[in-house]
Order: structure tokens, then sequence, then C-alpha cells
């Protein structure tokens, strides 16, 4: 038998799409209110068999055992934390720069796909990744090269932008050609 290069859907990803705002609302739960899981899901199950009752049997699916939902709000629980922790990442780098240096902050959030992309490949293993993840990978890096090249001249663009008003303002002001220049290079405008 040939080894599982995806991992089989669960029985909550199996569910019909009619039953989406339902594990929407059991995923917001989960997240967001102190209620213990098994609270939740005891509604969860409450709400499916409703939603079965309301279709009068045109709607069939197997309702999740309680060990798949506890599964699917592991993988809820280690998203969201990763998700807070790129968070905080992304705002200690915007507190540091004073939200000044939008490039920095974009420079971060590139290395982090970057990462992300190299975890990828690495939980792949020897089976690699098909043509088509290949494809997706490079397309991913393509971008992320763009936004950093955008983002860097969208900051030249500002700074020469910014150099032309202190000289303008400068001139009309009488401010000679040396204390402009000393200005601009205080700014960090070229």
């Amino acid at each position: 038998m040939a080894p599982h290069t995806r991992p089989r859907p669960s029985s909550i990803d199996q569910l019909p799409d009619e039953c989406e705002g339902i594990v929407a609302w059991a995923a917001q739960e989960l997240a967001n209110t102190p209620r213990s899981q098994t609270d939740i899901y005891a509604e969860f199950v409450l709400k499916l068999q409703q939603l079965q009752t309301e279709h009068r049997g045109e709607l069939e699916f197997t309702i999740p055992a309680f060990s798949s939902f506890n599964r699917h709000a592991l993988r809820l629980a280690s998203m969201m934390a990763r998700d807070r922790r790129v968070q905080q990442i992304a705002n200690s780098i915007n507190a540091e720069t004073a939200g000044k240096d939008a490039n920095a902050l974009t420079q971060a959030a590139s290395r982090m796909v970057k990462t992300l992309l190299v975890e990828a490949i690495e939980a792949a293993g020897e089976a690699g990744f098909s043509p088509q993840e290949t494809m997706q990978a490079a397309s991913a890096i393509r971008q992320l090269a763009q936004a950093e090249g955008i983002s860097a001249a969208m900051l030249r663009e500002f700074n020469r932008d910014l150099g032309k008003k202190i000289e303008k303002v400068g001139r009309a002001a009488g401010v000679s050609p040396e204390t402009l220049a000393e200005i601009n290079r205080r700014l960090g405008v070229v």
C-alpha cells in the first residue's frame, strides 16, 4: 500500500456546505468563550440534528464524534496560537520601528512566510511536493520578492518627494543649500 501524502479529510471537513455556519459557530465558540469543549460539542450536535430535521431527510450526513471534534479543536487552537505568535512578532517589529519602517515589517513577514515554506518542504519528507505544489511555492516566493521590491520602491519614492518638498519650502524661506542638505541628511532623505 502506498504511503499517504496528504491527510484524509476529517469528519468535520466532510460535512456538507449547509453545515458551514454551524462549524464556524463552533470554531468561534472554542476561540472566544470560557465554556467547556464538552458543552460546545453538545450544542454543536444539537444544531446539526436541528439542521437534519429542517431538511426532513434530504440532507444526510454523519454527525462527527467527540474525538473528531476534539482533534478539530486542537487544530484550531494550534493555528490560533501560531497566528498570535506571528502577530506578536509583527507588533514587536512595528513597535521597534515606531511604525516608521514599513519595509522592515514587509521583510519580517517575508522571512516568516519563507520559513513556513521551508517547514512545509521538510514536512513533505521524501515524498516531496507535487508539481502543482512546487509551482504554488515558487509563486509565493516570487510574490514575496515583489512585495519587498514594491515596499523598497515606495520608500525611495517617498524620500524623493519629501526631499523635493523640503527643498521647495527651504528655498521659499531663504534657507541655504548647505542647511537644506544637512536637514535632508538628518532625516535620511537622499
